[in-house]
């Protein structure tokens, strides 16, 4: 009996771990269709005014994308931080789905930022089980965007599902523009990232 439990767990691995791999390749195969898009480097024409970039950020890819956003746009910088620091563990993953589910969201550090003396204001988060993560939800349960143009941006592993539509539905007395979304890439489209981020900025 132990041996055919094992043996079914085995082949349970296997089967999961070809589905990763699909997945994996899938997700790779998408990321160089959409970033082929982004080869041509093109120069930052917008005029967005006095600009604000708030974003919170976990592993580093949403800071990058905002850094950068800020650096093209000579925009300020908040980024929203919780009071207890996440740590990446199984237990951590059951622990957001708890939070999304009943709707109670981590508490966070510091003073919110004041919007009032910005024209745009652009707020980025990565996915987490293919929503917001909770610290966005708490940032903007907590905010009061005083009508302002507010861009809100993600990033994520493959999809970013319901983060807009969950943004828009959350965001408080805002005009909400052009959402872009960027999947986290290896350093080798580094380039095409920041094209794509030019190329959405010009659009807005």
């Amino acid at each position: 009996m132990i041996k055919k439990i094992l043996i079914i767990l085995l082949i349970l691995a296997v089967i999961g771990g070809i589905m990763a791999l699909v997945h994996h390749v899938r997700v790779a195969q998408r990321n160089k269709k959409e970033l082929a898009n982004f080869t041509q480097e093109i120069p930052y024409t917008a005029k967005l005014g006095k600009v604000l970039v708030i974003y919170y950020s976990w592993t580093g890819h949403t800071q990058d994308i905002a850094e950068q956003t800020a650096a093209i746009t000579q925009a300020d910088t908040y980024r929203i931080q919780t009071q207890e620091e996440f740590k990446s563990s199984p237990a951590f993953y059951a622990r957001i789905k708890k939070e999304l589910n009943h709707k109670i969201y981590p508490a966070l550090a510091g003073n919110l930022p004041d919007v009032s003396n910005y024209d745009v204001v652009f707020v980025g988060g990565p996915v987490w089980w293919y929503t917001m993560a909770t610290p966005l939800y708490s940032f903007l349960d907590q905010t009061d965007f005083k009508n302002k143009k507010v861009i809100p941006f993600s990033t994520q592993g493959s999809n970013p599902r319901s983060f807009l539509e969950d943004f828009t539905s959350g965001v408080q007395n805002a005009q909400v523009g052009t959402y872009a979304n960027f999947n986290n890439v290896g350093p080798e489209y580094n380039q095409a990232v920041h094209n794509k981020i030019v190329h959405w900025l010009n659009n807005l």
